[in-house]
């Protein structure tokens, strides 16, 4: 009889430790989210401090948009790695008619028509319609 009434307590008490467990892991969750989002506040009203310092600003302008002021010589340094290729000076390939487009892409389609892949057909961009 004692068995069956200490198996009764703990049934009993399983539900409500179980919720507990999971309000706790709900709990700590929201203040980490709640610790990580004050960090981003302290940031912003870090910047919001910096951006009042009118040296500051003119050093961002200078630096991300390469202000000089009046009586400066401004040098802009490439990177080699980073710069154009060299476009290449081959003549433009002799116009096609309108109708000799429309014949090419009608024979692509018909020749691509059993098979399952996709047919690309190029589209000149200053082709007369």
């Amino acid at each position: 009889m004692l068995a069956g009434v200490l198996a009764l307590v703990v049934f009993t008490l399983a539900v409500p430790t179980r919720e507990l467990i999971s309000q706790r892991s709900e709990i700590n969750a929201l203040k980490a989210q709640n610790d990580s989002a004050q960090a981003r506040v302290d940031a912003l009203v870090v910047r919001q401090e910096r951006l009042q310092d009118p040296a500051y600003v003119t050093s961002l302008i200078r630096e991300r948009l390469h202000y000089v002021l009046p009586g400066e010589v401004g040098y802009v340094v490439l990177d080699p790695s980073e710069a154009p290729a060299p476009s290449s000076s081959k003549k433009a390939a002799a116009p096609v008619a309108w109708y000799g487009t429309l014949w090419s892409s009608v024979q692509t389609t018909d020749g691509a028509a059993g098979d399952d892949e996709k047919t690309v057909i190029p589209v000149r961009p200053n082709a007369p319609r």
